[in-house]
């Protein structure tokens, strides 16, 4: 993987193998590896999917979620570079913020609570200050434990978490971002910080960096059916077109609608999983997983209860009915399934 360059990062479509492509990486690299994902979902897929080639996890595999990553390796080392005293930290702070006209040169005030905590929302920022603070000592000791580090779901980054990834690629390890653009579905900022590189933007932004970081892009789908791969490369028009790879025809293959009166009859006859934007959403009794939870998944089969924009779009093919996150949301239901797709009309 990095016999043309230290760095590589892969856009690639959904069902391209992009958690694979992380676990044969790591799985061949004679050396010490750190494996980060935002979601706790997608590390413990991670941790399975490894622990069923090998029986566990080598010891020469580390797993470990992007905050954590972040706070055990980038704050609390050099905290006192920020904050100006060791011991400081005590963990994280979820849901609060510094007063509102703290400036970030007040130091620990603008970045910590009154008992310790780590603002979440300045997380990044915390690491990317210590690391300017000490001259680049966050990095370079991130590559002495590591040989290579490997980030899955890129399009899940945002904000200062960019700068994180930008310090990354200036170390010495070998760093590996895999992501698709389209799965947008989570963020880790909200702020305006970077905003122009959320979502699609994501591979602007690694397109400023082909001087650093070597990218690859992956357009065939191990997953989905081509008439699958077809309609949702409708959802992404300025991405390349979708190829299906090794995926038969079963007789009942492809993207159809259904009347709400039909949607029991269609769940008896195929046996579908049930997709739905969000908890509140009426399936009309059937079980039902939330659409950012099956993040990751391959389902043979997906019955889908659309909103309302969603719905829109189905009927009109009209992209502007379609928020980003909406049309990202679309877009992972839609590829969950390996070879028939019902949208709930």
């Amino acid at each position: 993987m990095f016999a043309e360059g230290p760095n590589v990062g892969i856009l690639a479509a959904a069902g391209s193998r992009k958690t694979q492509q992380i676990i044969d990486t790591a799985l061949e690299i004679n050396g010490r590896v750190l494996i980060t994902t935002y979601t706790n979902e997608n590390i413990n897929q991670i941790r399975r999917r490894i622990e069923e080639i090998c029986g566990t996890v080598p010891l020469s595999i580390e797993l470990m979620g992007w905050l954590s990553f972040l706070i055990t390796h980038g704050a609390k080392p050099y905290q006192s570079s920020v904050t100006e005293r060791i011991n400081t930290l005590s963990g994280l702070n979820f849901d609060g913020d510094h007063q509102r006209f703290t400036k970030k040169d007040t130091g620990e005030q603008y970045f910590v609570d009154g008992v310790g905590n780590l603002y979440r929302k300045h997380l990044a920022d915390f690491v990317v200050t210590a690391d300017a603070a000490t001259k680049g000592a966050v990095a370079r000791r991130l590559s002495r434990i590591y040989d290579a580090i490997l980030v899955d779901e890129l399009q899940d980054l945002a904000g200062w978490d960019l700068e994180v990834l930008d310090m990354l690629l200036g170390a010495d390890s070998n760093v590996l971002l895999v992501g698709d653009p389209r799965q947008h579905t989570y963020a880790t900022y909200r702020a305006n910080k970077n905003k122009k590189y959320r979502g699609m933007g994501m591979a602007e932004w690694l397109g400023e960096r082909d001087a650093v970081c070597r990218r690859l892009d992956r357009a065939e789908s191990f997953r989905c059916h081509q008439s699958i791969c077809d309609y949702a490369d409708k959802l992404y028009p300025e991405m390349p077109p979708t190829t299906s790879v090794g995926v038969k025809d079963t007789g009942h293959d492809g993207v159809v609608t259904i009347a709400e009166s039909e949607a029991h009859s269609y769940f008896e006859t195929y046996r579908p999983v049930v997709l739905r934007p969000r908890r509140d959403r009426d399936t009309l009794g059937l079980p039902a997983i939330n659409i950012g939870v099956s993040k990751g998944s391959t389902f043979d089969r997906v019955l889908i209860f659309p909103t309302n924009p969603m719905k829109k779009f189905v009927n009109t093919g009209d992209l502007a009915a379609l928020k980003p996150g909406a049309r990202s949301s679309l877009y992972v239901a839609v590829t969950r399934a390996r070879y028939s797709v019902a949208l709930v009309m």
